[in-house]
């Protein structure tokens, strides 16, 4: 497609749409042109039509006036008494008053703008024809009202009868400049409209038609590669799904590996917190023979008790309630036991970080005691909600504080000090963090720790960093170690805030629906 358009350009093909480009600008440019040309041409002789039409008004109205005025003098002259008299001598006052100051206007307008008109020249032969008369006329009239003589009466008719037609000869000349100008504008615009008609038919020679028919070849260019695409599409389709088949069978092997790992995953939990209990066997019957022993010493005292002629049943009650609460006290240790150790289902429930963390702190405070360890609890408050596994979480905790005190006892650190707390991290959720102040871990062995059957004691399995592992990666957490060789060793392990564990497990959840539905 590419050579082809190299060979149209090297044989001066030329495209069509800047051919179509060029000419649409150059039918606006005629378009703009005629505009110009409508405001240079046609819009001042319009305005001066509009300006001469009160011209005309005040020359024809000079004629009424005059006629006015005589008419006036001659009822003045026949008035019957004298307020008849008075009121017609105030009408011709008035009446030469306008017609004074019209013609004064039309001369001061023949002066300005006889330039401007093509009849300039016998218009001001017309005016100046026309001057003496008006000036008798006028005379004549401030005659009649100074004396109301018949002299004055009769030079005002008779200046009034030449007068008139000169009025109407300089009221004739305005109406032909008028019409005059008319008929130029029809002419103008006649041309105009042809001129415009004109564009309007090579626009659409030249513009419209050619791209209509530009537009149908390529809207034919369209179809043709629609109908290819259609066909490349259906084939693609085709292939997709073939992909898509296998790919669901292969994730649906995925999520069965995934299930039996989960599986063999409890399972190692399971075994490793029973292990966990049998390496604190001891401590954990001495922990039972302490409230045990408390319970036999306070039902031995109650028999003492009792077999006094007059038994004291106030101090006996006391030592009874004493019984009750320390018979609790074995079922709880022993509840805590229990509830450690059975194998159940992974169930994801609102938890308590803070409250995990004291379960453990009890469930293995003998032991840490019995090793000569100082606990420490750091514990932020308003953390972030989270969801879980709860049993599965204080397993983490319970590997890690092991772990810890493990490091303590095969080191010689004096003051053996671990420390658990609890923070917001930076992505809304929750971190925990286990720090001892043994001898630490090896760099070399750093990215080992968490690798199954690796354990840097002789007697240690290696599963419980393991086990960790997934069951905080199996809550979309992330754990990490931090070690300074003789100073301290810190692991992290982190888990996210409830809705994003939400969003996480439906987006698993949504998945593993349609793999299966593959």
């Amino acid at each position: 497609m590419g050579s082809r358009n190299d060979d149209r350009e090297h044989a001066g093909f030329e495209d069509p749409a800047a051919r179509l480009s060029r000419r649409y600008w150059g039918a606006l440019a005629i378009v703009a042109l005629l505009l110009v040309f409508s405001q240079v041409v046609v819009q001042p002789p319009t305005l001066r039509l509009l300006t001469d039409a009160p011209t005309i008004n005040v020359a024809g109205r000079q004629r009424m006036l005059s006629q006015r005025i005589a008419k006036a003098g001659l009822a003045m002259k026949g008035a019957a008494d004298e307020v008849e008299r008075a009121a017609r001598r105030d009408e011709l006052v008035k009446v030469l008053a306008i017609w004074t100051e019209a013609h004064d206007q039309l001369r001061r307008e023949e002066s300005a703008g006889a330039a401007d008109l093509r009849q300039g020249v016998e218009l001001h032969e017309a005016f100046e024809q026309l001057e003496p008369f008006y000036e008798r006329m006028r005379d004549a009239a401030a005659s009649l009202l100074a004396d109301d003589g018949d002299a004055g009466l009769a030079g005002l008719l008779t200046a009034e009868t030449e007068y008139l037609p000169r009025m109407d000869r300089v009221v004739g000349l305005y109406e032909r400049e008028a019409q005059a100008h008319v008929n130029r504008l029809s002419r103008v615009g006649w041309g105009v409209t042809a001129l415009t008609l004109l564009a309007l038919a090579g626009i659409g020679r030249f513009v419209l038609n050619p791209a209509t028919d530009l537009i149908g070849r390529q809207v034919a260019a369209l179809r043709g590669s629609r109908d290819e695409m259609e066909e490349r599409v259906r084939l693609r389709t085709i292939e997709l799904q073939r992909l898509n088949h296998d790919l669901a069978r292969e994730v649906a092997e995925r999520v069965r590996a995934e299930g039996r790992q989960r599986a063999a995953v409890e399972q190692f939990s399971h075994v490793a917190r029973i292990t966990a209990v049998g390496e604190m066997a001891s401590g954990l019957a001495h922990e039972l023979n302490q409230p045990l022993g408390a319970i036999a010493n306070y039902t031995e005292g109650c028999l003492v008790a009792l077999a006094a002629p007059t038994p004291a049943l106030d101090e006996v009650r006391g030592v009874l309630e004493r019984i009750l609460a320390t018979t609790l006290r074995a079922g709880a240790i022993v509840q805590r036991i229990r509830r450690f150790v059975t194998r159940h289902e992974s169930v994801r429930e609102p938890i308590d970080p803070n409250r995990l963390v004291r379960d453990v702190e009890e469930f293995l405070n003998d032991e840490v005691r019995r090793r000569g360890v100082t606990l420490t609890l750091d514990l932020a408050r308003d953390l972030p909600s989270s969801t879980g596994d709860s049993v599965q979480i204080q397993q983490v905790l319970v590997n890690l504080l092991r772990n810890a005190l493990d490091a303590l006892s095969a080191s010689q650190t004096q003051n053996r000090t671990v420390v658990i707390a609890t923070k917001p991290d930076g992505d809304g959720g929750v971190e925990f963090r286990v720090t001892d102040n043994g001898e630490g871990i090896r760099t070399d062995r750093l990215d080992q720790i968490f690798d199954a059957y690796f354990s840097t004691r002789v007697e240690g399995m290696g599963m419980g960093l393991a086990i960790s592992r997934t069951i905080v990666e199996a809550h979309h957490g992330r754990i990490r170690v931090e070690s300074e060789p003789g100073v301290r060793t810190t692991f992290r392990f982190t888990l996210p805030a409830s809705d994003i564990a939400d969003e996480r497990e439906d987006a698993e959840g949504e998945g593993g629906r349609g793999e299966g539905g593959a």
